[in-house]
């Protein structure tokens, strides 16, 4: 819960409302009394920012014109004790109030990693979906949505039973892998292990475990993975190994 929200049961819209009104009813140079001038002193003496000068005894809140760029004027509060000033930008009271949550978009090296041994698996057995899509006779039903596909429907083969996340890590579980232990070579575009004979067992393993049916392409993007999802121990990590787990085998 955001600190605007626990202090006033408000939540962010409505702050940013409150505020605008007491703004935009009072004219410039004016002074605040009363209810609204407690509420902007008590969301001040909230933040780092203007705690000190709003929690003195003598503090007054009035409006005041600032200047801004390109020469307008903007109505802003004013905390002013003597001759001190602090201006309060609208804004800045409310993001100190509600901060906006720091979603993390950069992924781990290992992240990374996983990322492209997959998309590298996945191109490695892009002949066999090919031969399976070959052999389909149209028309068809789209076994997800149940509608006709024709000549020219946007189509995708799609993993029947296991996904082709879940026959990948399986097929590196059995062989005793983590993701970060597979080397890739080749160019961007066209990844592989660098390990050639890993990179037969692979497609043959894939071979053998998938199944497969056309279907219809967004209806595939909405079904997803069904709910499959890469254990965490199977990524692995790029961290020092611990020196108790090193050889001391000289």
């Amino acid at each position: 819960m955001t600190l605007g929200r626990e202090t006033f049961q408000l939540n962010k819209t409505e702050y940013n409302d409150k505020l605008s009104r007491i703004i935009n009813n009072h004219r410039a140079n004016s002074l605040l009394i009363g209810e609204p001038l407690e509420f902007v002193l008590r969301s001040c003496r909230l933040t780092e920012r203007w705690r000190k000068l709003a929690s003195e005894s003598e503090v007054q809140v009035r409006l005041r014109y600032q200047e801004i760029a390109g020469g307008r004027k903007v109505k802003m509060l004013s905390l002013e004790r003597g001759q001190t000033k602090q201006l309060v930008g609208k804004a800045k009271l409310v993001s100190e109030l509600y901060p906006t949550k720091r979603i993390a978009t950069s992924a781990s090296p290992e992240e990374k990693h996983y990322n492209a041994v997959k998309a590298a698996m996945r191109l490695g057995i892009k002949v066999q979906l090919k031969e399976y899509r070959d052999s389909v006779e149209l028309p068809i039903l789209c076994p997800i949505s149940g509608l006709r596909i024709r000549k020219g429907v946007r189509t995708d083969v799609d993993h029947v039973g296991k996904t082709f996340s879940e026959i990948a890590d399986t097929f590196l579980a059995e062989q005793g892998y983590f993701y970060t232990d597979i080397t890739l070579c080749g160019p961007p575009t066209g990844k592989r292990f660098k390990d050639s004979e890993l990179w037969r067992k692979w497609q043959d393993f894939h071979q053998e475990q998938a199944r497969y049916a056309l279907v219809i392409a967004s209806a595939n993007r909405s079904k997803g993975c069904d709910g499959y999802v890469t254990p965490d121990g199977l990524v692995g990590s790029f961290s020092a190994e611990s020196p108790e787990d090193l050889s001391l085998d000289f």
